[in-house]
């Protein structure tokens, strides 16, 4: 009989301990699922985004109602964090930027976008920037597939994202027919410009006033206002209807996606870069451009990295590679403003590097740079 309670103990205290060895095992994959989370928040509330407007589902989290960002995406751009700047929401890769989009059209039943959508790639298209849309008749095609949602909250006409850590368009926008047949919000030129913006999000464009939306910080796309009242791209503009295009939509989407992305990637000794020509990196994402304010700068994708500080003076016309190993900014009077300082009376190259470094070389040895690696 002592015998079978000791045997009875024993196994009542192994029990115990296997159960708590489980729930303190659980316990700790809750917590480092929550720090998990919590570093996924941090980011986005760090690209500027309020916490209060960050609402989590189980695979995604959703921003202003109408942004969607996938756990497993933000997951890697976490772990590719390397310094305590903010950095920029990606953009689509060169190899992605002729977009294919479908139209789920079956999932819908009380609008129509079948026309809707061809007249938004025309627009796309007629903008003349490097991405181009043509539209698919089948999902396995689709870059982008466009759905029907009725599961968004009332009062969010549409859903999509941003291009992903591939480099790829985010891959689906949602549209809600409950909250557009439930306003009325179903004419042509509402649902237009409705599609238009959720394809924007799609190609990396954020909202433009996203100012007044409350986002702490943001990054601006080169020679665009901080405000464009006309802009596809307002937030919270559910219901307005379609004018196109404004000038500076247009001026974003060529900033952020050049037309071409071909070019030399260097000056030779006695070459000059005039004003609107640029040096491209091989892999396309950096650009030195002379700009015609007399700014020389370098820019990854829409982000400025390093420039001469000579922006205003838009007499700087040109950015030379002089015999005697200097970089020099001259003006139309031949006044020289700005300089690497690197007369050595050795010939140079200028190289405009993958890895988003400007450099100088002399017979082979960097001489000068802009201190801009690690991209």
């Amino acid at each position: 009989m002592f015998k079978h309670n000791y045997l009875l103990c024993i196994v009542l205290l192994l029990t115990l301990a296997i159960g708590c060895t489980k729930e303190q095992g659980n316990r700790k994959e809750d917590q480092s699922a929550q720090k998990s989370d919590d570093a996924l928040i941090k980011l986005l509330v760090k690209e500027g985004y309020d916490r209060k407007d960050i609402v989590e589902f189980k695979d995604r989290y959703v921003v202003q109602g109408d942004i969607i960002f996938y756990k497993k995406d933000l997951e890697q751009r976490v772990a590719k964090v390397t310094t305590e700047q903010a950095r920029s929401p990606y953009l689509v890769s060169p190899a992605y930027r002729h977009i294919n989009v479908y139209l789920n059209a079956g999932s819908f039943s009380a609008v129509n976008l079948s026309g809707i959508l061809d007249n938004v790639i025309a627009a796309y298209n007629a903008v003349g920037s490097g991405i181009q849309l043509s539209r698919v008749y089948s999902a396995a095609a689709a870059n982008i597939q466009i759905v029907q949602n009725s599961g968004l909250q009332l009062g969010i006409c549409g859903q999509s994202g941003f291009p992903l850590s591939t480099g790829q368009p985010f891959n689906t926008v949602y549209i809600s027919e409950y909250t557009l047949t439930y306003y009325n919000l179903t004419s042509a030129s509402q649902l237009t410009l409705l599609v238009a913006h959720e394809l924007g999000h799609c190609v990396g464009l954020r909202h433009t006033n996203w100012q007044p939306s409350g986002e702490s910080a943001a990054i601006p796309i080169p020679s665009t206002p901080s405000a464009d009242g006309a802009s596809v791209m307002n937030g919270g503009t559910c219901g307005n209807n379609w004018g196109g295009f404004s000038y500076y939509d247009q001026v974003a989407l060529k900033a952020l996606y050049p037309v071409t992305l071909g070019g030399p990637d260097r000056l030779n000794t006695n070459e000059q870069l005039l004003q609107g020509q640029v040096l491209r990196s091989t892999d396309g994402r950096f650009i030195l451009i002379m700009q015609t304010d007399g700014n020389l700068v370098i820019y990854y994708y829409n982000v400025a990295l390093w420039s001469s500080i000579t922006a205003g003076n838009p007499n700087i016309n040109r950015c030379v590679m002089q015999g005697d190993g200097n970089l020099v900014l001259y003006d139309t009077g031949n006044v020289a403003h700005w300089s690497s300082n690197t007369t050595t009376g050795i010939p140079g190259v200028l190289v405009m590097q993958s890895d988003g470094n400007l450099v100088i070389y002399q017979n082979g040895v960097g001489r000068w740079s802009s201190n801009t690696a690690g991209y």
